[in-house]
């Protein structure tokens, strides 16, 4: 999935909490170039361990993520 501000059009349904660590993650520049469809996004182990985590999870819970330490801070191209 590409961000609509990098260009994308296609949006794919996601609960508050994925949404959330998605953009918490990565940046929209790894979306555009790397993460660019829902398989490859779920495909990674980070997404896989978040999962694994809400999984465990009450339904009706709501959590926040705190930014990735490792997520890298690159101006947009």
């Amino acid at each position: 999935m590409v961000p609509r501000c990098r260009g994308g059009r296609d949006t794919a349904p996601t609960c508050h909490s994925c949404e959330d660590f998605i953009h918490k993650t990565w940046t929209h520049n790894e979306l555009r170039d790397t993460f660019n469809t829902v398989e490859k996004i779920q495909a990674d182990p980070r997404f896989q361990k978040f999962l694994h985590w809400l999984y465990k999870q009450q339904e009706s819970a709501f959590f926040r993520t705190r930014r990735n330490r490792f997520r890298t801070r690159q101006p947009y191209r």
